[in-house]
């Protein structure tokens, strides 16, 4: 997701085109160039790191993260930059195993969920780092609160909210939680062959 471009600049505009049609080396080459002759600009901030996290697949996350949180720097309420750069600190707290980008990266994504509370990719982002981050930063608790909002919002995004939790309680072996997980997607649609198979796959309860 991006944001739209905010005033008349045509060098933005074909740069922006340029993510949009999915050519991140393109996109990334154009927006370092604008980014090196103009003042600090959130927007081409965050379409620059983007662009670098796109351009080199989970390679760019680092090359990344210093353009993301200088879009957040200049620009600290928009969501949607603060769902991005939270969401790429997740991702690089579990590559390099550091509390400091999880903590960094659950902050900004509850903060983007603050200032838009129906950001639905943010609360996914946090459901999945409560349920899969170690004590004391993980929560079961709040990864289901995060479920229950999205489905409350969304049901079709609930329901997928639901069988993504309970793969990851499955892959982790939290059978019961797993359970609970898979039951509630199939509340939600009974039909469901996903959630059906997890359940398969778990068994009844001991």
């Amino acid at each position: 997701m991006i944001a739209a471009v905010a005033r008349a600049d045509p060098a933005l505009d074909a740069a922006a085109g340029l993510y949009r049609a999915k050519k991140f080396p393109e996109a990334a080459a154009a927006l370092e160039k604008i980014a090196s002759t103009e003042p600090p600009n959130a927007e081409v901030c965050h379409l620059l790191g983007m662009a670098l996290r796109n351009e080199r697949g989970g390679q760019g996350l680092d090359a990344a993260i210093s353009w993301l949180e200088k879009a957040v720097s200049l620009a600290p309420e928009n969501a949607l930059f603060l769902g991005d750069y939270g969401g790429t600190c997740l991702q690089l707290a579990e590559r390099h195993h550091s509390y400091s980008y999880a903590t960094r990266g659950r902050n900004a994504m509850e903060k983007a969920v603050r200032l838009d509370p129906g950001f639905i990719d943010a609360r996914m982002g946090l459901m999945q780092f409560y349920a899969r981050a170690p004590w004391p930063l993980g929560s079961k608790a709040r990864a289901r609160a995060q479920a229950d909002e999205i489905a409350r919002r969304n049901p079709a995004s609930g329901l997928h909210a639901f069988i993504v939790l309970g793969r990851s309680y499955e892959k982790t072996g939290d059978r019961d939680n797993a359970r609970e997980a898979y039951a509630v997607a199939l509340k939600l649609d009974p039909g469901n062959a996903d959630a059906a198979a997890g359940l398969g796959r778990l068994g009844p309860v001991p």
